[in-house]
């Protein structure tokens, strides 16, 4: 039985690719448990600056695996609190990740596979991929964070117009609409999806971590904005990769992050 997720080393860049094409990659428990893993090895690795996340078999993800075996009854609440918290904690991961992970996409995007796609630090997606919020087409509400996520990218009212038609957008909306940010041609993916992902590792580590933090705290106001901009700037000042982007500045050569 192979592994549910696959990993390749493609110079500095980590690509992960979910890897149960027989169910167009499904979120399953253990391709959750999977993902978590092998992201948290990839933020442990010195040689991995940034990662990638795919799906094998023409398909990115088509959300959860609605074909599990269903608890009983009386496990039922359970069991699905445990599931989606694992779901949950994928995202949180993505989301919370101290290096930049970018969604590459093809074909469905659906369900948890949006999710997870909007959960990234950026999207490209391969002409005639589609993306669908489809979860109530199947009864349920959208979940792992897509109700934070996806109108962050869109905006509030094409986010809640996707959620509650269910409607397949196509690439080319996609790109329009902000929920992609390029588009690659056939069989240019996954080099594209690296070279976003290389662009966004230039950026000094420790900034990029706290860019991100400020930004998923959603401040409320100017002034909390102000706030938290008088926290981290000075730490972020006296950070040896703010001296080397000094001094590299000074030198006219390209700065050498070490995060620290």
């Amino acid at each position: 039985m192979s592994e549910p997720v696959s990993k390749t080393a493609l110079g500095r860049v980590t690509v992960l690719t979910m890897n149960a094409p027989e169910k167009m990659n499904a979120v399953s428990l253990e391709m959750r448990n999977a993902l978590i893993e092998s992201l948290h090895e990839c933020f442990l690795d010195d040689a991995c600056s940034a990662v990638v996340l795919a799906g094998a078999g023409g398909n990115f993800s088509a959300g959860g695996d609605i074909k599990s075996e269903r608890p009983a009854p009386e496990l039922l609440a359970r069991t699905l609190r445990h599931k989606l918290g694992r779901l949950q904690e994928l995202v949180r991961v993505i989301c919370n990740a101290p290096k930049p992970v970018v969604a590459a996409v093809e074909g469905k995007a659906y369900g948890a596979g949006l999710s997870l796609a909007t959960a990234c630090d950026a999207v490209v997606a391969q002409q005639g991929a589609q993306f669908c919020a489809a979860f109530g087409k199947v009864g349920l509400v959208p979940d792992a964070g897509l109700f934070y996520t996806l109108p962050r990218r869109v905006g509030a009212a094409r986010a809640q117009h996707m959620m509650l038609s269910a409607r397949v957008v196509p690439a080319g909306e996609a790109l329009d609409t902000g929920l992609v940010d390029s588009l690659a041609p056939e069989g240019e993916l996954i080099a594209m999806a690296c070279a976003a992902a290389e662009r966004l590792a230039q950026i000094a580590p420790l900034a990029f971590a706290a860019i991100k933090s400020l930004s998923n705290s959603s401040c409320a106001s100017l002034e909390q904005a102000f706030s938290e901009e008088q926290r981290l700037q000075p730490l972020l000042a006296m950070t040896d990769d703010n001296h080397e982007a000094r001094s590299a500045f000074a030198e006219r050569r390209k700065p050498v992050f070490r995060g620290r």
